[in-house]
């Protein structure tokens, strides 16, 4: 059940919706808040968070509208079917990548849908992109309440002094933050937000799915008890010092486990060649990018999964989806979910991502530590990921919306208010 009696349900009377920096007239009329998420796209994780958002939404009465920019292209292509676009869910460039528009003319798109939805309440992303820096304009230009949802660190996207100070400018007129965790507080009390502002529960999965064991799907062509992996075959993945330590922990162990990579990038090529290199190829199985319904088996095959990304892993939502399938974990302690999910020698353990050496040692000793012991971490990644469901997403927006509905609309200074009109935001695919 979510989790909805933190703050009174977000249904108006008039009394509240007179003041000019609250609710608009149409909303005076009807007694229905209006609130819109927009993204440059919604993909993999987001459809279904959106789905159960909007249920529970309807179910207080608030109108609920989503706006994607593209329709096409996205790291995540490999996971995207036929759209299913439902009467709430507009799609302004259905057949466009987001890398092909250019950002002024994605942004006027984005305004000029707003304009005809007029929400009271918009949730947008990260205000580096067309979509976030669009919203974040729109809202203060008709004095509506802007949320903006992010889960970059500053350690995971540095930058030069003078771009983080033009960011405190434009947040200045941004309402509150919702992110994954309060580990990502630091990071918006360096940008000018209190942590009352602050709202958790972003990153999350539907745990259900990946509970579930359906034994009509095939097993992976590889022994089981496997060490697994997923992502795309990136620098940030730091997948080649995964290949030297795992090759460590091949040169000490009697009967070493197998290594299953699942993903597709720019660095396949080399990934494969130095697997070749290292002689490991009868033991590195590489696997291109399948469907969540396909992945789920290779996650129930598994006996630990493994992420050894560096910072500009944000999150890393496929430790969510492991944890959920009863894996221990193995993170490097750069990535973003590292601190919140990961419990050392109690669900899984971390790591440098610098160092092979400590990641072969770890590896020998997940490889033998009894069964038992490796099943009882597993259940304990299910505990401990019980409470990073679809509700938790759900609950964040419900405190975020309570937050920003009860507060006047923030006002940005005058640098921010030019620096609006200039940024356009810009889409750099990973």
């Amino acid at each position: 059940m979510f989790q909805v009696g933190i703050r009174k349900p977000l249904i108006y009377s008039a009394g509240l919706l007179l003041d000019s920096g609250r609710a608009g007239t149409d909303q005076l009329k009807s007694g229905i808040l209006k609130v819109v998420f927009v993204h440059t796209d919604f993909r993999i994780y987001w459809p279904s968070r959106l789905m159960v958002l909007n249920h529970f939404l309807h179910k207080h009465n608030i109108a609920f509208d989503v706006i994607e920019i593209a329709g096409a292209g996205s790291p995540y292509w490999f996971a995207t079917g036929e759209a299913d676009y439902q009467t709430f869910w507009h799609c302004l460039f259905k057949d466009k990548k987001i890398e092909e528009l250019p950002a002024g003319s994605a942004g006027k798109a984005v305004r000029r849908k707003l304009d005809v939805l007029m929400p009271d309440i918009v949730f947008a992303g990260a205000i580096a992109f067309p979509s976030g820096a669009a919203c974040v304009r729109w809202a203060n230009e008709n004095r509506k309440k802007c949320v903006v949802f992010d889960d970059a660190r500053l350690k995971d996207v540095p930058r030069r002094w003078y771009v983080n100070f033009i960011k405190r400018r434009v947040y200045s007129g941004v309402d509150a933050i919702f992110c994954p965790a309060p580990a990502w507080n630091e990071t918006f009390r360096y940008f000018g937000f209190l942590d009352d502002q602050i709202f958790h529960g972003l990153n999350v999965v539907d745990n259900n799915f990946w509970e579930i064991k359906q034994a009509k799907y095939s097993k992976p062509k590889t022994r089981e008890n496997y060490f697994l992996t997923i992502g795309r075959y990136v620098a940030k993945k730091n997948f080649i010092v995964l290949l030297k330590a795992y090759r460590r922990y091949v040169n000490r162990a009697t009967n070493p486990r197998h290594l299953v990579i699942v993903g597709d990038g720019p660095d396949n090529d080399s990934l494969k060649s130095a697997t070749l290199a290292m002689d490991l190829q009868n033991l590195v199985h590489f696997h291109p990018f399948l469907s969540q319904t396909e992945l789920r088996s290779f996650y129930q095959n598994a006996s630990w999964f493994i992420l050894p990304s560096r910072y500009g892993e944000t999150w890393g939502l496929v430790v969510n989806e492991a944890m959920a399938s009863g894996l221990p974990v193995i993170v490097s302690d750069q990535v973003g979910c590292a601190s919140t999910l990961v419990k050392d020698c109690v669900n899984g353990y971390t790591f440098s991502p610098e160092n092979e050496e400590e990641l072969a040692t770890i590896l020998l000793k997940a490889a033998t530590i009894p069964e038992e012991d490796r099943e009882n971490m597993g259940l304990k990644s299910q505990e401990i990921i019980s409470d990073w469901n679809l509700d938790r997403f759900c609950t964040g927006v419900n405190e975020a919306l309570h937050f920003v509905t009860d507060r006047d609309k923030r006002n940005p200074d005058l640098l921010g208010r030019l620096v609006m009109k200039v940024w356009k935001g810009r889409y750099r695919p990973v």
